[in-house]
């Protein structure tokens, strides 16, 4: 979307806000409804799935490269678990946590990678 008037037109289109496409391309709100997606795509022409990011890619600001992290209730919520239990688990040693705070500080800044979130996936979707 270049501007306010391919804003407008989207909006229309769709039969939707302007502030709900505004908030949807500015980040703002990362989510919406089904039918929501399917009203945007086909006033676009697209399909749904090229709409959005997968929520566990969209904070990988290196291109792909690298592992990407998660904040701890990110984690939980891409494992559909409590916020509390996402917590439990780093606190249990099943999922692996990297500190990314600056050198010296003296708050720990957690962050769970992708990879730890899979891993524990398959070891639970092992045990049925």
């Amino acid at each position: 979307m270049a501007g306010r008037h391919d804003t407008v037109t989207l909006a229309s289109a769709a039969g939707l806000s302007k502030q709900a496409i505004q908030h949807l391309t500015s980040g703002r709100r990362q989510t919406c409804s089904a039918a929501t997606a399917e009203r945007i795509a086909a006033a676009l022409g697209c399909e749904v799935g090229t709409l959005f990011s997968h929520p566990m890619s969209a904070n990988s600001s290196n291109g792909g490269e690298g592992e990407v992290l998660l904040t701890i209730p990110e984690a939980g919520k891409a494992m559909k678990v409590s916020r509390a239990h996402a917590y439990r688990l780093v606190a249990d040693g099943e999922l692996t946590v990297v500190d990314v705070a600056r050198k010296g500080s003296k708050k720990p800044k957690s962050r769970v990678s992708v990879a730890s979130v899979e891993a524990w996936i398959k070891k639970r979707a092992g045990q049925s």
